[in-house]
C-alpha cells in the first residue's frame, strides 16, 4: 500500500468516526435502557458486545454503500488513482470495524466487572462466556463482510445501473449468507432460509479461516469493479 492509499485510509477514517461519535453512544443508551427496563430473559441475556454487533452489521453495510456512491466520485475527481481510493477505503474500514468492536468489547468487559445486578444474566455470546478474544475477532470478520458486500452492491449501481445493481444485491445475499452458515450468530439468512437443511457450524478457528476466505473473494471482486468504473461528472 502506498503513501497516498494510507492517507485516505486516514482522512476516510476520521471522517466516518464522526459519524461512529453518534452511532456507539446512541446504541449504549437504548442497550442499557432496554436491558434494565425489559424483563425480558432473550433480551436480558444478551451481552452489549452482541447487541452491538447486530446493528453494526447494517452500519458498516450502509457504510460500503457510501463508499463507492460518494468517496469514489469525490477522490477520483481529484486526481486520486482508484488503487489508492480502493486501500483507503478498505484500511479506514478495518479501523472502524476494530474502534467499535474493541471499544464495545472494552465496555462490556467492564460491565462485567461490576458486577451490577441487572447484567449478571449476560452471555457474551454463543461461543462461550469468556471467549473475549475469539468472539471480538469473529464479529471483526462478519462486520467487514457487511462492508464489502454493501461496497460491491454500492458500485453495482454506480457502474451497471439498476439491473447490474439487482446482481449484486443477489451476489451480496449469497455472500452474507454463506458467511452466517459458519457462525451460530442470531445474524439473517435471506437465502439459506428459504430451504429446510441444517449444517454443523464449524469450529470456530474453521470459521474465521473461512470467513477470511470470503472477504478476500469478496474485496478482489470489489476491486476489478472500482478499476474499471467511470467517473460521473455532475
Amino acid at each position: 500500500m502506498d503513501a497516498m492509499g494510507k492517507k485516505i485510509g486516514a482522512d476516510l477514517y476520521l471522517f466516518q468516526m464522526k459519524w461512529v461519535a453518534w452511532y456507539l453512544p446512541i446504541l449504549y443508551v437504548a442497550y442499557f435502557a432496554i436491558v434494565w427496563f425489559l424483563d425480558e430473559p432473550d433480551i436480558r441475556s444478551m451481552s452489549l458486545l452482541t447487541f452491538t454487533f447486530q446493528t453494526t452489521t447494517i452500519f458498516m453495510l450502509v457504510c460500503g454503500i457510501i463508499s463507492s456512491s460518494v468517496f469514489l466520485t469525490t477522490y477520483v475527481k481529484y486526481g486520486v488513482t482508484r488503487k489508492a481510493y480502493f486501500h483507503g477505503a478498505l484500511l479506514s474500514a478495518i479501523g472502524l470495524a476494530i474502534t467499535v468492536i474493541g471499544l464495545t468489547t472494552i465496555l462490556t468487559w467492564l460491565v462485567r466487572v461490576l458486577n451490577i445486578n441487572v447484567f449478571k444474566e449476560v452471555v457474551l455470546s454463543s461461543l462461550g462466556v469468556n471467549s473475549w478474544l475469539l468472539t471480538s475477532v469473529s464479529y471483526f470478520f462478519v462486520v467487514m463482510i457487511y462492508f464489502l458486500v454493501g461496497w460491491l452492491i454500492g458500485l453495482g449501481f454506480y457502474r451497471y445501473g439498476g439491473a447490474g445493481g439487482f446482481v449484486t444485491i443477489v451476489v451480496a445475499l449469497v455472500v452474507v449468507s454463506l458467511n452466517d452458515l459458519l457462525w451460530a450468530f442470531n445474524t439473517p439468512k435471506p437465502l439459506m432460509g428459504l430451504f429446510n437443511f441444517e449444517i454443523p457450524v464449524p469450529n470456530v478457528v474453521v470459521a474465521i479461516i473461512a470467513s477470511l476466505a470470503i472477504a478476500t473473494i469478496t474485496a478482489i471482486a470489489v476491486y476489478k469493479i472500482v478499476k474499471e468504473t467511470p467517473i460521473k461528472i455532475a
